[in-house]
């Protein structure tokens, strides 16, 4: 596997987690144990703009640095770190509850982040 083949399947789980958002944002919410609001659904909409942002942007990143694809491979380390601080952050402060959801994501962003160092010090 190589760096761009790696890009590509963190956009695929990225499309998942998009697509979720749209199709059942009240079964997603309700996993982190939360309860979805007409003022929460607003919110969630901002939430996965970013998101669509985010896959735009991963999208564009071979294309745009073609052999030089590694120097965008610490900063997706970083970035795919950022989200498991912060739920970590709310699961300590209980704010929200550490359950399967938690740790199922968590493991997502720490294996990219894994794998996003391996691949760009090759």
């Amino acid at each position: 596997m190589n760096l761009k083949l790696l890009f590509r399947i963190f956009l695929g789980v990225q499309a998942l987690f998009i697509l979720g958002a749209i199709v059942s944002p009240e079964a997603m919410m309700e996993s982190f144990g939360m309860d979805y609001t007409s003022e929460s659904g607003i919110m969630l909409q901002f939430a996965i703009l970013g998101q669509i942002l985010f896959f735009v942007v991963t999208f564009q990143l071979p294309d745009w640095l073609g052999e030089n694809l590694a120097k965008a491979g610490m900063t997706y380390t970083v970035l795919c770190l950022l989200p498991v601080g912060l739920n970590s952050y709310h699961a300590l402060n209980d704010v929200l509850p550490a359950g399967p959801a938690f740790f199922v994501e968590n493991t997502i962003w720490v294996a990219f982040a894994v794998l996003f160092y391996l691949y760009s010090k090759k």
